[in-house]
């Protein structure tokens, strides 16, 4: 959930753990930041249910905001909410199997509900791209998401995201190659960044205890108020707004914009990865990951038509007893029209050759209109974004990568919409 212009708007977002905490480049007194992450990553495994309360205060905003966490260790539940003194805001909330209800992901943005399919999957996928060939890819939780809250240069944040096993959340919010002094407060450990702001991380529970920026760059701050044990069962779902169940509209993580953050994640873990001394080209690296990741973008479409797709176009690309009857006729015409250039060619191998110049034209027609529509370019916008923050040392990798991640993500949206036909569907023609 983030707070900018206009001076009332609220959203939601979803961002994702970076990773695996690299030792700090920067000269840094006592433990460095990688010791660090690593003691309070077990501060916050080790912590029971808890709930804890936040206030933010924003120049775009008229009143402060208050962001509340909640997570249930037994059960895997968590919620995050952001709303202002006068109730606007909203929150992301995962809840496990109950009294014959499913489990699931849902979101609510002022009187707007949804139930957001994918995120779950999305973030596995994500854990599987980001972890270390050692490392468990799911906590003892279910499945794997937490809640957390963030400052950011521009908005202020509330999110679901991946649990990596052993590590805070407070450090996703501060690469490595952006902290230079690191101190040791009584109660915290403040991380200052290159842009002058600072992290300050709880001793005793490893959560996040505040962020802030320059003061010449306008009020911006995020405060820990207190961190509770949580009581009762019920606890929680009194917390979560009231929808109403025939109001809820199916949504992925891509058409909500709750999968940026994670693919932001995701393209600054796989820079280190290409940067790193012996590291395979880029595109191999890609190509190493290829089923994890056309498994992550079909789950951050929620398994739904991809965004910026017309539905009507979507339809027509799988209607496949559409196109069965309409390639067998064209066959048979075209066997009666010249037989001896379709001698030999079976109406299976057409069908084919058919869909192959089909993806083609699908090709062609997505980077076309990635030119002139913001919905199929955005992955490229991001990426042009997260460029920006990279050191000058990582760009050319960086930019190299962000080309072939949008490359790929859009090959799977070919896939998606026109997969490949198993034989025994054609064996009937």
């Amino acid at each position: 959930m983030a707070h900018n212009a206009p001076r009332d708007a609220i959203a939601l977002l979803s961002i994702a753990c970076a990773g695996l905490i690299a030792a700090c480049p920067y000269a840094l007194t006592g433990q460095s930041v990688e010791e660090w992450g690593v003691a309070l990553g077990q501060k916050y495994t080790a912590l029971d249910s808890f709930r804890a309360e936040y206030t933010a205060v924003s120049p775009t905003s008229d009143e402060p905001l208050h962001g509340l966490l909640i997570e249930n260790r037994e059960t895997g539940a968590c919620l995050v909410k952001l709303q202002s003194d006068s109730g606007k805001g909203g929150a992301v909330w995962w809840v496990p199997q109950r009294a014959g209800k499913e489990s699931g992901t849902y979101a609510k943005f002022g009187d707007s509900a949804f139930r957001v399919r994918g995120l779950a999957e999305l973030v596995r996928q994500h854990q599987k791209l980001v972890s270390s060939g050692d490392q468990k890819i799911q906590s003892n939780r279910s499945p794997g998401l937490a809640p957390c809250i963030q400052l950011g240069a521009d908005t202020i944040s509330a999110f679901l995201f991946s649990a990596a096993p052993g590590l805070s959340p407070a450090f996703s919010g501060a690469p490595t190659s952006r902290v230079e002094e690191l101190r040791e407060l009584k109660e915290s450990i403040e991380l200052i960044l290159d842009d002058g702001s600072w992290i300050r991380l709880d001793r005793k529970t490893g959560l996040l205890a505040g962020q802030g920026y320059p003061a010449d760059q306008g009020e911006r701050s995020l405060r820990l108020e207190n961190v509770k044990p949580l009581e009762g069962n019920d606890a929680l779902a009194r917390e979560i707004p009231s929808v109403d169940p025939a109001s809820l509209q199916e949504a992925s993580p891509e058409a909500l914009r709750l999968a940026d953050p994670l693919h932001s994640a995701l393209f600054h873990h796989l820079v280190e990865k290409a940067c790193a001394e012996g590291a395979p080209s880029p595109a191999r690296l890609l190509a190493e990951n290829a089923p994890a990741l056309r498994a992550y973008w079909l789950a951050a479409w929620g398994y739904l038509v991809p965004p910026g797709v017309p539905a009507n176009v979507a339809r027509m690309l799988q209607d496949l007893k559409g196109q069965k009857q309409q390639y067998l006729r064209d066959w048979t015409a075209a066997k009666e029209a010249d037989p001896n250039a379709m001698e030999g060619v079976s109406f299976i191998q057409y069908f084919r050759l058919r869909r192959m110049k089909l993806r083609e034209d699908l090709r062609s027609k997505i980077d076309a209109e990635s030119k002139q529509g913001p919905a199929l370019a955005r992955l490229q916008l991001l990426l042009d974004g997260e460029i920006s923050k990279l050191i000058p040392a990582q760009v050319a990798r960086g930019r190299e990568l962000a080309k072939l991640i949008v490359a790929n993500q859009r090959e799977a949206m070919v896939i998606a919409l026109l997969p490949e036909v198993p034989e025994k569907a054609l064996q009937s023609f």
